[in-house]
């Protein structure tokens, strides 16, 4: 079976994603790809954004108002695509998942990162969502934790 392999994004602000994913996701470092991508790289107390909260519109609009129609692909082993209908082509979400979402929030906070709440969406008929949205170098990512329903 073919699945995801990886992601590769382009934004103004590589050093902000980065730091994003390393020390609010707690994803592994990885490497630069330049010797001018370590001095991108912001200070481990740094802002990563302007700060504030992002509504349930900005997530919208971002995704594109588009109709509640279409797929989702694939599934937990190759990993999954959420294919919406909308009037222009786009990525727009990464979805990321942790163990501690609360903690992931409080640091996207701490760091000045644009997020929704953390709210809770009905899955499947065995498991809810929590989750939150965020904006870092202009691009949306989603981080979520799945929960049993009912606290199984």
């Amino acid at each position: 079976m073919d699945r995801i392999n990886h992601v590769k994004l382009v934004t103004p602000e590589p050093g902000l994603v980065d730091a994003f994913l390393r020390e609010v996701c707690e994803i592994p470092e990885g490497w630069p790809l330049s010797p001018e991508s370590g001095a991108a790289r912001p200070g481990p107390a740094a802002p990563l954004g302007p700060g504030g909260e992002l509504t349930q519109d900005d997530v919208m609009g971002q995704r594109g108002r588009g109709e509640p129609v279409g797929f989702i692909t694939g599934d937990s082993t190759s990993r999954q695509f959420q294919i919406f209908k909308s009037d222009r082509s786009a990525f727009w979400a990464i979805c990321i998942g942790t163990r501690n979402i609360e903690a992931a929030h409080e640091r996207c906070q701490a760091r000045g990162i644009p997020a929704t709440p953390i709210t809770v969406a009905d899955w499947n008929e065995r498991d809810n969502i929590r989750n939150f949205f965020c904006v870092v170098g202009g691009l949306m990512f989603e981080v979520i934790r799945v929960e049993p329903k009912g606290g199984r």
